[in-house]
């Protein structure tokens, strides 16, 4: 079993990203609202931030997205939809995706697991 970790940047894609994750069997997941630090640290810390503000209404927001996946070819094949769904995922900053193995889980319809 595995741990998929997905950053989604650009908020525009949500729907998308929540299809494609349903494509590949994805029933279940956990979606937390984010703010990006990049953004933070610069509205915290710039004397001028005010002049610089603007753009996107979602700007600086980000959606994590935490799900399980039995084959790391789940995650691959996410992505492979996306990109067949014509999501630009090479030319802008739309999400950041990571796989990490799990050593031990639980859940009520499983049980415990140890991989």
């Amino acid at each position: 079993m595995n741990l998929l970790i997905i950053s989604l940047s650009n908020l525009d894609y949500k729907e998308d990203v929540l299809l494609a994750l349903q494509s590949v069997g994805i029933q279940k997941a956990t979606v937390w609202d984010a703010k990006n630090l990049n953004k933070s640290l610069e509205s915290e810390f710039s004397l001028f931030s005010g002049f610089f503000s603007g753009g996107s209404g979602h700007e600086g927001e980000k959606i994590l997205i935490l799900t399980h996946i039995e084959k790391i070819d789940d995650a691959k094949e996410f992505i492979a939809n996306l990109e067949e769904g014509g999501i630009p995922l090479k030319k802008e900053n739309i999400l950041s995706m990571y796989v990490l193995p799990t050593v031990l889980s639980f859940d009520k319809s499983t049980g415990l697991i140890e991989d």
